[in-house]
């Protein structure tokens, strides 16, 4: 505004005049104003900030209910005041009653306030790097945050560049010793995939680009070496900022908050030309916009109004390549301004569908700015329309499917980030609206940590040198109180910070430190980092307590998305497959190379016939991995003969979990057959870690070498998740066939991309899907994916998609291709195991009665299911070991223990019996005993296995340390001689979680979650629970009268 202009020339005039001590020139006292600028214009904050709800609204107050303890009071807010700056009055736009408000930077008049700043839904964090690459030439629309989410993830050359010079400013920051060429062999065998399959990768020219920005790295450092402390230097410090909803990595920062910088690899445009942008610096905006937001984070969050903001444009040398980032609040409020128009379309599209915001997908909407010209014309708008209009295209079933499965993802996701099923983990808003005390009682923090050491992979310490890097820490656990049972276990992501003894231990106030839990015991954690830190960063807060909580991730939701955005694009003649609108093919002629087995040989064969798909059902202990798989295997890598030994088509194994991936790892071990896996040494058994891509490429990798490896290698195995995420796989490999192991567990949206995928070869050369056909495995009947929509939010409606068998989008394509294989009446693309090898018969007739009475399955047998003793032959000590020797499935009924001030997801006496029957076994099998065949112990929440772990340590026994102790979600798939299964609950509102997985099939209550447990034991299978809770489930009530009637309901008094 014009006055404000005037009253501010006038102070800096005035400052000036002072300061120079001369006056102020004659035409400059004539035009500006003698007074000072009225103080109502301003905002005088005079209150704390404020999170409320919304009730109602008009177009320029809201009426909240202010959330704070002591119950909520009714306010107004105004939002379209000049005092307030930024302009909010877009938000009459997205307002919806219900919605959460944060209120920042507050004047408080009687039951009026007036902030600076309002951000919508703060609970749900958006990504800063997100927000900052939809900030393009053309303009910043917030459907740009859904368009980001949905394109396929790139690996270019100019991505593999600036992932080395991240490497390289961490690297010299971090050692005075820095070698560029050691960094760049570090990188090359970390990134050996992404390097291989870079389809544009010129190894002269990167070689010239990567020493070039290298030397400018270090003499940027040096540089910043003598300003600042580098001493004091974090790279990748994780933030979440509640209060604006921003989450964010930051490449640079000094402890001192004094130095906050980002780095970039590409071109800078205005750098080159050497011109300003329309902020008046030679910044591109995208990178602004981010710079901008990290400094909010640091205000809002500790309190920083000034630190040194740094660009690092690693492409230019100095004095170019450092550029000075001023604070530019106009930017900033624009930014925010995007991102509560993104998150507020989110809730709406998880609310009301789709339907209605994909017709305003367009070249015109997305063009805010207008934009034009030759680089609009030849480099911007061809990528855009490239992107929608496949979306302005779909027939009305795709359209249809793609809205449908497209709001259950963002539903989905907008949950996992504030509210949580029970049982079934944290939330990411946990970290700020969870009490410390509630934490404590459910698991869900370690506090006050000390002496983290660094370590190596195998938890050994390292040398007391401070200097240098580490990435493993081993932290000291105190005691956490009696009651504390941490809900962690290995593989799980975490925030690891420090914090003072003082005060409360809040994520929001601290340097967060990602990583991953390597390994866990009662007196010790041990966390591997995502990122290297520095030891002095430890010497620095030694006198520090440290704290770890659930860390978060926003891949799942984008990985979704970008999923079925890839069936959209795919070849019409594989959508119409998925979508069931022609039929799958079989070619008869095709014959087996040899017989595997009579009793399965049929199924093989079929599979080998399909050409485009085949399901198998596989109920418990019926071979799918150790027989049915295998045999597929060395079908395949017959039938691709000689052109798998040359690398031209390849077998891809997946399964939805690590432990389904460690079993055909160790299928193929068994059997002599060579393969790679992709993933990472956390979530690898240490068996198959020699598989891992990054160990096999061997310490000095070549591109040829690497490129030759894993075209060679006829077999690759990974997660679905970690193989969608890395599909640029398929630009170096193209698959005859896919085989997806526990697909009944993998949700539609994130299986269907990878079948649908279809890439350009490292040639360029398109080819059409990227997998030939694909063989689904699953069983319906165990458990499905875990999903935190009600069956209202989840069920499906309209003809067009109830046309194709989807009812229901919880489940799984598996599912909603065997029904409708079964509907058709074909029976050439579908198989079922009968001949189960895993149970003995005592243990198999429940399940088999109850569960699999269509399948009717039967044992193989094999010598263990024929046995007539258990096999336990040592003396009995008590009437319990008489009981063990006798009886196969056992029911052990649990005392009443439940107290109020300990978490009803844990049963201290059900441990205490787990941890009797535990020994009891470990005396039976003496020198036979094996942690990873003997004995497994499930539950169904995970506090109850820490409580179990407290028993063991009881124990003294060292073997017992090791076996595996699970959820029956993560048990699925495994199998031990001795299964203990401990239901813990004690409240009849639990029988809603233990038994939510039931439909009922041919009269019977199929019980997905019980049969799962069940159905892993082969020898024994012990329970232990509540008889009085459980007998209000008529499942319950029938498995506890069956062993009752069988001679195996013990009598409690006969406990040690």
């Amino acid at each position: 505004a014009k006055d404000t202009l005037l009253h501010d020339a006038a102070a800096v005039a005035r400052l000036i005049s002072r300061v120079t001590r001369s006056n102020m020139p004659p035409e400059l006292t004539t035009t500006l104003p003698h007074d000072i600028k009225p103080k109502a214009d301003r905002i005088r904050q005079n209150s704390p900030d404020k999170r409320c709800i919304v009730r109602s609204f008009d177009d320029k107050t809201i009426h909240v209910v202010i959330d704070e303890d002591g119950g909520g009071k009714e306010m107004t807010v105004c939002y379209t005041r000049k005092s307030q700056y930024a302009n909010m009055e877009y938000l009459s736009d997205i307002l919806r009653p219900g919605m959460h408000l944060n209120l920042l930077d507050c004047q408080i008049e009687g039951d009026t306030i007036t902030p600076r700043i309002i951000i919508v839904e703060p609970d749900c964090l958006m990504d800063i790097s997100v927000i900052a690459s939809c900030f393009e030439d053309y303009g910043h629309h917030p459907l740009m945050y859904f368009l980001s989410r949905i394109k396929e993830r790139a690996n270019t050359q100019a991505i593999l560049l600036g992932n080395y010079a991240g490497a390289c400013l961490d690297d010299s920051i971090n050692d005075r010793r820095f070698s560029a060429a050691r960094t760049l062999i570090a990188n090359f065998r970390e990134k050996a995939l992404e390097y291989s399959s870079c389809n544009d990768f010129n190894s002269v020219k990167f070689k010239d680009d990567a020493a070039r920005q290298a030397k400018n790295i270090v003499d940027i450092v040096d540089e910043l070496r003598k300003h600042y402390d580098m001493a004091k230097a974090i790279l990748e410090p994780t933030f979440v900022c509640e209060k604006l909803g921003l989450q964010g990595r930051v490449d640079l920062m000094t402890t001192d908050l004094r130095l906050l910088v980002e780095q970039k690899s590409g071109r800078n445009y205005f750098i080159e030309r050497n011109f300003a942008n329309n902020q008046g610096a030679k910044v591109v905006e995208k990178h602004y916009v981010q710079v901008l937001l990290y400094f909010g984070i640091l205000y809002y969050n500790f309190g920083v109004r000034h630190s040194d903001i740094r660009l690092v444009y690693s492409k230019y040398p100095l004095p170019d390549g450092l550029v000075d980032v001023t604070s530019l609040m106009k930017l900033v409020y624009e930014a925010l301004r995007f991102r509560n128009e993104a998150m507020a379309m989110e809730f709406d599209i998880a609310e009301n569908g789709l339907e209605k915001t994909l017709p305003q997908i367009t070249e015109q909407t997305l063009n805010t700015t207008h934009a034009k010209g030759f680089f609009y014309e030849r480099y911007l708008r061809p990528k855009l329309l490239s992107l929608i209009m496949p979306l302005q295209t779909m027939s009305p079933l795709e359209s249809a499917y793609f809205c449908r499965m497209a709001q259950f993802v963002i539903r989905e996701n907008i949950m996992s980030r504030v509210g949580v099923v029970e049982g079934t983990g944290s939330c990411v808003a946990n970290l700020w609206n969870m009490p410390l005390a509630e934490k404590k009682e459910t698991g869900n923090i370690f506090t006050n940590l000390a002496k983290p050491t660094p370590v190596d992979g195998k938890g050994n310490t390292l040398d007391n040198d401070d200097s240098g890097v580490c990435d493993t820490l081993a932290l000291s656990v105190p005691d956490q109180g009696e009651d504390f049972l941490p809900n962690f276990r290995r593989g799980d992501m975490v925030y690891l910070y420090a914090y003072d003894h003082e005060e409360e231990p809040d994520a929001r106030r601290a340097i967060l430190l990602k990583g991953g839990i390597m390994t866990l015991h009662t007196d010790k954690v041990v966390v591997k980092l995502m990122n290297p830190l520095a030891k002095t960063y430890l010497n620095q807060n030694k006198d520090k307590a440290w704290c770890i909580e659930h860390g978060s991730s926003d891949v799942g939701g984008g990985a979704a998305l970008s999923s079925l955005y890839q069936l959209v694009t795919a070849p019409q003649d594989r959508k119409e497959l998925l979508l069931c609108q022609r039929e799958p093919q079989t070619d008869k002629s095709i014959k087996l190379s040899k017989s595997y087995d009579e009793h399965i040989d049929e199924i093989i064969l079929k599979a080998k016939q399909a050409r485009d798909y085949f399901l198998l059902v596989g109920p418990p202990g019926t071979g799918k991995t150790s027989m049915a798989l295998q045999f597929m295997v060395r079908e395949a890598l017959d039938e691709l003969g000689q052109e798998a030994r040359q690398g031209d088509k390849g077998i891809l194994l997946m399964a939805y979990t690590n432990r389904a991936v460690d079993e055909i790892c160790g299928m193929l071990d068994e059997n002599g057959i060579d393969f790679i896996r992709i993933g990472s040494e956390l979530t690898c058994a240490e068996n198959y870690s020699k598989h891992l891509l990054q160990n096999k490429v061997g310490e000095k990798p070549t591109l040829a070498g690497m490129r030759k490896l894993i075209a060679g290698t006829r077999i690759i195995v990974g997660t679905t998740s970690i193989i969608q995420s890395r599909a640029y796989l398929f630009s170096i490999k193209h698959f005859a066939i896919a085989i997806v192991d526990e697909a009944s567990q993998i949700l539609e949206p994130n299986i269907i991309g990878l079948l649908a995928s279809h890439r350009a070869s490292a040639t360029g050369q398109y080819r059409g899907c990227d997998i030939d056909k694909f063989i689904l495995i699953g069983d319906y009947k165990q458990l499905p994916a875990v999903v935190q929509q009600g069956d209202m939010d989840s069920e499906v409606s309209g003809r067009l998609l109830s046309g194709i068998g989807l009812t229901d989008c919880k489940n799984s394509l598996f599912e909603r291709l065997m029904h409708q294989e079964l509907d058709k009446g074909r029976t050439d693309f579908i198989g079922t195991l009968r001949r189960q090898g895993r149970m003995h018969p005592d243990i198999a007739d429940f399940p088999n009665h109850e569960f699999y009475s269509r399948e009717r399955l039967h044992c193989v047998p094999l010598p263990h299911q024929q046995a007539k003793e258990i096999g336990y032959i040592l003396p009995s000590q008590d009437d319990m070991d008489e009981l063990m020797k006798r009886q196969r499935v056992i029911f052990i009924p649990s005392k009443d223990c439940l107290q109020p001030e300990i978490s009803d997801k844990v049963n201290a006496d059900e441990a205490h019996v787990v941890g009797d029957i535990l020994k009891r076994v470990y005396r039976f099998y003496g020198e036979n005993f094996n942690a990873d065949k003997t004995v497994g112990v499930i539950v169904p929440y995970r506090n109850q296995i820490a409580m179990i772990r407290k028993e063991i340590e009881k124990t003294n026994i060292k073997a017992l340390e090791d076996i595996s102790i699970d959820t029956v979600e993560r048990y699925q798939g495994s199998q031990r001689d001795v299964i203990v299964y401990s239901f813990t609950i004690q409240q009849p509102h639990q029988l809603d979680f233990l038994t939510a997985n039931t439909f009922t099939e041919d009269g019977h209550d199929i019980d997905r979650k019980l049969n799962v447990a069940l159905t892993r034991a082969r020898k024994q299978l012990i329970l232990t629970g509540n008889v009085k809770t459980l007998s209000a489930s008529p499942i319950f009530r029938k498995l506890m009268e069956y062993v009752k009637e069988k001679g195996g309901m013990a009598i409690r008094q006969n406990m040690i």
